[in-house]
């Protein structure tokens, strides 16, 4: 027997949460099948350090966002907020806004991810993410997600075979107290926890589980996502390709940077800290992603 579940009927707050920038042709898809089912839209503008452009989009994507929530109907109250600089940063604002308004999960999801049309069972998606929630102590669970061909989704420097479910981490329990560590966007642990404390940790417990990271375990189904790049234009591409390469050398350099500073490495000659060399300005050539000093 099936059993019938309204999220009403649980004392839970939710909300879904996206960042983009310049993102109007996309955001009807992402945000309208969430409408009704989540009580909060959190949405944040701006562009990411290294990706060419203005600081803000001039596409009007947040004021459209804002409309879906007031007209879609079904009560979902919107939140915007805007906000140029590292992704991790701007991925942090959400997790820390999702606090404020007191969100026991939230749902992320970037602008050229959508709800797969034929997975959207929220009562059964609820029951297992509610039910779950009080067996296992876990603060981040999996969603199924599509990965199309790399025709319709470019990679962007990710390597998922195509036209296959995959696992990916979209749902965060407690949001509001937690921060995405090590200057990674897919890597989580609780505010109180430093980043020398996790690296320290595993710097004496090689290839084993850091118990200060919050480790994905279990998946929630019943409604699953999908994504393309269709309604990207082919400077949006470009310039993605771009920032993207960019972007995962400035990570792992500064993944980088806090272990030599745990391990007690000095700084590169001329800098006083690592903090001083991170801060320095800097970008990274976009051919062998060496870094360079900017002026």
């Amino acid at each position: 027997m099936k059993l019938l579940l309204d999220r009403k009927q649980f004392d839970y707050e939710v909300a879904v949460g996206t960042v983009g920038y310049n993102s109007r042709p996309e955001i009807d898809r992402v945000l309208i099948p969430f409408m009704g089912h989540v009580d909060k839209a959190i949405c944040g503008d701006g562009k990411f350090e290294f990706y060419d452009g203005k600081d803000y989009s001039e596409d009007g994507w947040l004021d459209r966002a804002e409309d879906i929530c007031k007209t879609a109907g079904g009560g979902t109250e919107f939140v915007g907020f805007q906000y140029a600089g590292r992704q991790v940063d701007k991925r942090q604002m959400v997790l820390d806004i999702a606090g404020k308004e007191k969100i026991d999960f939230l749902i992320m999801i970037d602008t050229d991810d959508y709800i797969h049309p034929v997975y959207q069972d929220w009562q059964t998606f609820y029951f297992q993410l509610f039910a779950m929630s009080q067996i296992v102590p876990d603060r981040v669970f999996y969603k199924w997600v599509w990965i199309p061909n790399k025709k319709l989704w470019p990679r962007q420097g990710n390597e998922f075979p195509s036209n296959t479910w995959r696992k990916s981490v979209r749902i965060h329990k407690d949001p509001g107290t937690m921060r995405y560590c090590l200057d990674s966007h897919f890597m989580w642990c609780d505010k109180s926890v430093s980043d020398q404390k996790i690296i320290k940790w595993q710097l004496k417990h090689r290839d084993e589980p850091n118990p200060y990271e919050y480790a994905p375990i279990n998946v929630i189904d019943g409604v699953r996502d999908t994504m393309d790049r269709t309604l990207r234009t082919k400077q949006q591409k470009k310039s993605g390709n771009k920032w993207a390469w960019i972007n995962h050398h400035a990570e792992e350099s500064r993944k980088f940077y806090s272990i030599m500073k745990a391990r007690g490495n000095k700084p590169p000659a001329g800098w006083n800290s690592w903090e001083e060399f991170e801060n320095a300005p800097h970008t990274f050539d976009p051919v062998d992603g060496h870094r360079i000093e900017l002026k």
